[in-house]
Order: C-alpha cells, then sequence, then structure tokens
C-alpha cells in the first residue's frame, strides 16, 4: 500500500515494498525498497501484536529483524517515511513458524512384521492408525485442540 505526493516542486511519487528475507519461529527479518522520491526522515518500523505495538523503532537503513517472538503467531510489521510532508506507510501481516517436535519411538510390545517395510501396505496402514489412535488418548486436551485446527 502506497501513497503518491503531488508532483509540485520536487515531489516525485514514493512508495515502499516490503519484502521478507527470513521468518523462523521466534524471529521476522525483513526489508523494505523505496522507489521514487526522496524521503525527509528515517524509517519508522513497528511490530504489533494485534493492536499493541511492541516495538518501534527509527532506523535509517532498509532492512531490520524482530527476534524473541512466539511462535506459530500472527504479527504485523510496518513501515512509514516522511516525504514532501507526507507520511508513505507499507504493512504486512507475518505468522511466525511453528515449533516441530522430531522424535523416534520404540514399539516393544508388538513383534515387528515384513509388511510394515511397505508403507502403502494394509498391514502397516492399520498399524500406523492403532498408533496414532494410541498416541491420541495420553495427549493433553490443548495438543488434541491444536491436532484439530
Amino acid at each position: 500500500a502506497s501513497v503518491h505526493p503531488s508532483l509540485s516542486g520536487s515531489c516525485a511519487p514514493f512508495s515502499l515494498s516490503i519484502r521478507l528475507e527470513n521468518v523462523t519461529s521466534t524471529t521476522i527479518q525483513f526489508s523494505w525498497k523505496p522507489q521514487g522520491g526522496s524521503r525527509d526522515s528515517p524509517y519508522r518500523v513497528r511490530l504489533w501484536e494485534g493492536s499493541r505495538e511492541i516495538e518501534n523503532r527509527n532506523i535509517n537503513e532498509t532492512s531490520i529483524a524482530f527476534g524473541s517472538l512466539l511462535s506459530d503467531h500472527e504479527y504485523k510489521i510496518s513501515v512509514d517515511v516522511l516525504t514532501c510532508s507526507m507520511s508513505i506507510n507499507t504493512s504486512m501481516t507475518v505468522r511466525t513458524a511453528a515449533k516441530v517436535l522430531n522424535g523416534t519411538t520404540r514399539i516393544t510390545n508388538e513383534d515387528f512384521l515384513p509388511e510394515y517395510e511397505n508403507k502403502s501396505s494394509k498391514a502397516f496402514k492399520d498399524f500406523e492408525t492403532r498408533f496414532i489412535m494410541e498416541i491420541k488418548r495420553h495427549l493433553p486436551e490443548e495438543m488434541l485442540k491444536l491436532i484439530k485446527e
């Protein structure tokens, strides 16, 4: 989203566009590209969580990283700058990555069948269904809600 000031005097149209550089479970790193005229102030870069502003920085660079964020959380990033006595603003909604747990399980109460080698076999699919049901039976309610979502 950009606004173009009138072409009166030396005020050329000016716009900003945000580019995400890297988003992890705890960091949002992005840059922006000014196009057109010249700016009359540092860039004001803000990070919002819902309607609450949690970071507000004035910088001359065209990139920034916000860290110590919550995983799988929605944030709004915005950049604004003054040009020709007008405020030009652009913003974007970004969701941080979810944390992923990788693990292994040893199953000791069942014999391994050769059919389990073939993940499309009926024996494997039946085993997989039983395994998932058993895992879900022991998960806390909050985890089950996340799975349903």
